[in-house]
């Protein structure tokens, strides 16, 4: 995703953060390889781990997507917008549209719609229920409404399917911009010219079942990267990754229950 940034994304003078969970020196250096700018890196720290310890993981859904609540936080107020990518997106054209909109008291800009996961948090379907993959922030309205506290609160006092998702369009309901589609396209069976932001919600394009028609181009920019000669994943990969997340999980709990 950052070298299509790099390239394609218009935004020159935009600092960049990427959030990781115990990255060694020598993942950040292939990180940082990516793009000419410095990354700001965010790890979790003692601080926001005693927060979101024990909330719900899976092999693909780790800790980390729960570091978008905290990050906010850490901005000065001043910052301006902060645009939120997962790493399952890449970048076609020029993100200045969103650099630059007024987000005026909004806290968030996303693409979202009438969705059955309003179910669940009490809502009516009707509602407006956005994806949190692509997400722009309003850093200072977000601080100024303390939301990543309440965020915590929300996320221990409640059962969720989407977690960081379905909070998020709790903390920013009816203070939420609809974006276009083309700020986060998600469909694989056609892309129109006008896209911006590819979504890759479904196989991953560095996987070899992924038949997404934008997997060449993803795979064009990852050679110019320092993964540019990574093996594609495979299904048994997938599934050796949840058996290992699975023992991992279970190994944990029972150390919690030893300790207490």
């Amino acid at each position: 995703m950052l070298y299509s940034l790099e390239v394609n994304g218009d935004v020159p003078d935009a600092e960049l953060w990427v959030i990781g969970d115990g990255l060694r020196q020598s993942d950040k250096n292939k990180i940082q390889a990516c793009t000419s700018r410095e990354i700001n890196f965010y790890d979790l720290d003692d601080g926001t781990v005693q927060h979101i310890d024990g909330l719900k993981t899976t092999s693909n859904w780790s800790r980390v997507v729960y570091a978008r609540l905290f990050l906010p936080e850490l901005l000065p107020p001043d910052r301006g917008n902060l645009l939120y990518l997962d790493a399952d997106t890449m970048i076609k054209g020029s993100l200045r549209p969103l650099q630059d909109m007024d987000m005026s008291n909004a806290v968030a800009a996303a693409l979202g719609g009438p969705s059955r996961h309003n179910r669940q948090l009490g809502r009516p379907e009707t509602a407006f229920y956005f994806n949190s993959g692509v997400v722009l922030l309003n850093v200072g309205e977000w601080q100024k409404q303390g939301l990543t506290t309440r965020a915590i609160e929300l996320l221990r006092g409640g059962i969720f399917g989407f977690p960081d998702q379905d909070v998020l369009n709790l903390l920013a309901e009816g203070q939420t911009i609809a974006l276009e589609p083309k700020w986060n396209h998600q469909h694989a069976k056609s892309i129109p010219s006008d896209v911006r932001i590819i979504h890759f919600t479904h196989a991953k394009p560095n996987t070899t079942y992924c038949i997404h028609p934008e997997k060449a181009t993803f795979l064009e920019c990852r050679s110019k990267t320092p993964w540019a000669n990574a093996r594609l994943r495979t299904k048994m990969d997938r599934r050796l990754n949840r058996i290992a997340h699975s023992v991992k999980r279970r190994w944990d709990h029972l150390n919690k229950a030893l300790r207490g």
